[in-house]
Parts: structure tokens; sequence; C-alpha cells
């Protein structure tokens, strides 16, 4: 069984347009608006070497500066800009016959996301990375549809399964969300356009995009012990995707590297269950004071769990959150985190899908690795007073 969402977006400026019926959404971002704006002043050779700095562009469209920057990023993409430095006066890429990727005669128009979890359960972070998704290949004549199977994580021998999940009409390609090793060896095998969005295990020969986290979480263990903290936590579930294993793995040995102790705790995804197994830590001799939690919706209740114990965050317990979230940025304590760019990486994504469609680079193995920025909170600056 599975459920499908449909994202659909015109190709603005393409000569042939897919057909469009009522029940498929039209919709025209800003920033769509802003990059089309540029698109025509290119085109008609408003500009000779560069164009305008972005101030000045701003004034001329009426956007703000965040809006422009993201109409920017589209034409870098296309390749019709050049990123031009502090100064912003961006350089025009001059036009050549084989600038644009030739795609080879596709199968379908749709680009389909195959995950374990079902839409509505996703942050907004990742809905926000399927959005830009969405409108960048968007431009590109594909469509982007989600698609939940939740028995992926049970698939011992998955041949059968996903041959008839892929069997489906009008299908271009596929995005891996939240994979097991399993699925993404099916693929790498199967010769069928896919791209692992996420944590790619090791041996598997497909592209991949994903945020750094293992960087982060090898930083969020140093922050730990640059506070003082030698006892910590690595909190995660237990469908593991391979960027979260080795996350906890590089946490706990960037914590064994300075001298602390470190441990993994995992549960069933489930708050009753996570506030077992924080009891159970809290009964330990010498109790943890330091948690990275691997997810921002189970950073409230941990917090919340560790202060009704007698462990108020951050006064004798510290927690990090591996993830960032809106309600996060609106708690109190301030919630130390690790913010991320969703639109670059769903840019970079896409782009990944469109190199795997591309006749010309078939064999092209890529990836897309952007890094999380640390913002420091309360609740980071805690240190056990046992």
């Amino acid at each position: 069984m599975f459920n499908v969402w449909t994202i659909c977006l015109p190709p603005p400026g393409m000569k042939k347009q897919l057909p469009f019926t009522p029940s498929q959404p039209i919709r025209y971002t800003l920033v769509d608006q802003a990059a089309n704006c540029i698109r025509q002043g290119l085109r008609g050779n408003r500009w000779q070497k560069t164009i305008p700095a972005e101030g000045e562009l701003c004034r001329e469209l009426g956007v703000s500066r965040g809006t422009l920057r993201s109409a920017l990023a589209v034409l870098f993409e296309e390749g019709r800009l050049s990123p031009g430095g502090r100064g912003g006066r961006h350089a025009i890429v001059a036009k050549t016959k084989g600038r644009k990727h030739k795609l080879q005669a596709l199968k379908g128009s749709l680009v389909r996301v195959l995950s374990p979890q079902p839409r509505f359960i996703l942050g907004g972070l990742t809905q926000s990375i399927f959005q830009t998704m969405s409108e960048s290949l968007g431009r590109a004549g594909l469509h982007f549809e989600f698609e939940y199977h939740s028995g992926l994580w049970n698939l011992r021998h998955p041949d059968a399964a996903l041959r008839k999940i892929t069997s489906q009409a009008n299908t271009a390609a596929w995005l891996l969300y939240r994979s097991p090793l399993v699925v993404q060896e099916w693929f790498a095998k199967s010769g069928i356009p896919a791209v692992v969005f996420g944590g790619l295990h090791p041996g598997v020969a497909l592209s991949h995009a994903e945020f750094d986290l293992v960087a982060a979480s090898r930083h969020a263990a140093g922050v730990f012990a640059s506070r003082g903290h030698r006892r910590m936590v690595f909190l995660t579930v237990e469908k593991a995707t391979a960027g979260d294993v080795a996350c906890a793995r590089e946490f706990v040995a960037a914590a064994t590297a300075s001298g602390a102790d470190a441990q993994i705790v995992v549960f069933d995804d489930t708050i009753p269950d996570l506030c077992r197994k924080l009891d159970s830590l809290l009964l330990a001799k010498p109790v943890p004071t330091a948690f990275l939690v691997a997810f921002a919706n189970h950073v409230p209740a941990t917090i919340g769990h560790l202060t009704r114990r007698g462990f108020p965050v951050p006064k004798r317990a510290a927690v990090i959150s591996r993830i960032d979230a809106r309600l996060l940025a609106e708690s109190i304590p301030s919630v130390a985190r690790y913010a991320m760019d969703g639109e670059r990486l769903g840019r970079g994504a896409a782009r990944l899908l469109l190199k795997a469609l591309n006749s010309d680079i078939k064999t092209t193995i890529g990836q897309c690795i952007i890094m999380p920025e640390f913002v420091d909170g309360e609740t980071a600056g805690g240190r056990a007073t046992l």
C-alpha cells in the first residue's frame, strides 16, 4: 500500500509545455518570477559582461535580497551566471551550444520519492527541501511525486517488491529517502536512474545528497568536551540510516579522543520509550551529563524529562540537537542546534537527478554535501553539579 502526493510546476521559459489539468496545481513563486525577469534580460542582451549589483536589482525587481539571491542561485545552477563574490556583480556566462544538459529520451516525466515514512510526519526542513527540488525539476519539465511504502525497512529479499514499485508508468527517476542498505544496493544494480537523499551505505555506487551531519556530530562532541562534560550520550532511533550510524560512531570516536566516555542509546521512536531509556541512564553511575539528540522532534521531550527527573537543562545537563527545526528556534531555554540550508541541498539533489538522466554522463557518481552551521544556545552550556 502506498500514498501518493503530487507537486507540479510548469516549466517556465520552455517552448514545449506539458499538458496541465485542473487537478494539477500551477504555482509560480516570487523566486521563479525574479529568476525569469533576469533570464529575459540575459536573453535580450540587456547587460554586457556582468549583471547589475544585487542592491540595484532588488530595487528594480521590487524583491528582498533573500529572494534575489535564491533567484540568482537558480541561474547559477542553469549555468547562465557565474558568482561574482562580495561585490555582487555576477558575470554572465558566454552562450555555448553545449551549455544545456541534453536529456535522453525519458520513460516518463515523474521523479518519484521512495520513502518508508508518510509525508505528513516529515519535518519542515525536509518538506522545504522537497519543495525546492520540485521547483528545480519543474524548470526541466519534470514533476515530483511522493510515494510512501511502509514495508521498506522490513525487506530482506527486495527484488520482487522493488520490481513492482519501479514498474509504474511515466517514471523518469527515483529519489531514495531514508533508504536501507538492501534498497540502495538493488537500485545500484538495476541501472534505474536514482539518487540517495541522506546517508549512502558504504560500497553503494549511487549519487547522493546530504548534510554533513557526521561533521556536526564530531563538532558536538568537541563542544561538550570544551564545556567540561566527560560522560556523553548519542540518542537515536532504531531504524537508523547509514548516515545516522556514521554520526553515532563519529560522535563516540570524537568524545573518546577528547578523554570522555560516550555511548549510543537507541529507542523505538516513541516518547515513552525515550523516557524509559533516559531513566535507565540517570540511574547509572556515573550519570551522563551531555546528550546529542539525533532528531529535533525528540529534543523537547528529552529536555522536559531530564528536568522533571532533577537534571534541569542547562543547570545540570546539556543538550544539543543534531538537526534544526522551527520549534527549537522558539524554545526556552534556547536550544543549541545545527542549522541547515535546505534550499541549497534541494537544488543540489535536483542537479544530481538531472545528471543521472543525462545521456552524456550515465556513469557519473556525484555527491552534494552541505555543511551545517552550529547555532549555540543555552542548552549546550550545562554542566553537571552532582
